[in-house]
């Protein structure tokens, strides 16, 4: 959740026209994460515990994509901190696939690495 906060803290920085775009979405985004992973931790099965997984991992994707595009859009802000919160968002992603990887292996076949990086 520490990382959901840091998203929120960092979304006041995003320019006024942007509160209703991608500030917006990296906050729901964001949240959807730690939310996904709550609600699935409550799942009778490691399928569907997986499946949470899986939402909060593509949501994870979603909310680094949402940086990129503030990295691309907005070269005035902060580069330095995009670029942490990326790469924190990598770290988590690879922490996330690997629990999906050990409790249901066969549930998640990837197409490409985790970590990469459009």
């Amino acid at each position: 959740m520490d990382y959901t906060v840091k998203i929120y803290e960092f979304t006041t920085s995003l320019p006024a026209e942007e509160k209703y775009n991608l500030a917006s979405q990296l906050r729901r985004s964001a949240a959807s994460v730690p939310l996904n992973i709550a609600e699935g931790s409550a799942s009778s099965t490691n399928t569907e515990f997986s499946r949470f997984l899986s939402y909060g991992y593509r949501s994870l994707k979603e909310t680094i994509t949402a940086l990129e595009l503030c990295r691309r859009l907005h070269p005035s802000m902060n580069q330095v901190s995009i670029a942490n919160l990326i790469d924190e968002g990598n770290q988590i992603s690879r922490m996330i696939h690997s629990l999906i990887q050990k409790i249901s292996p066969t549930e998640m076949q990837w197409r490409e690495s985790p970590t990469h990086n459009s």
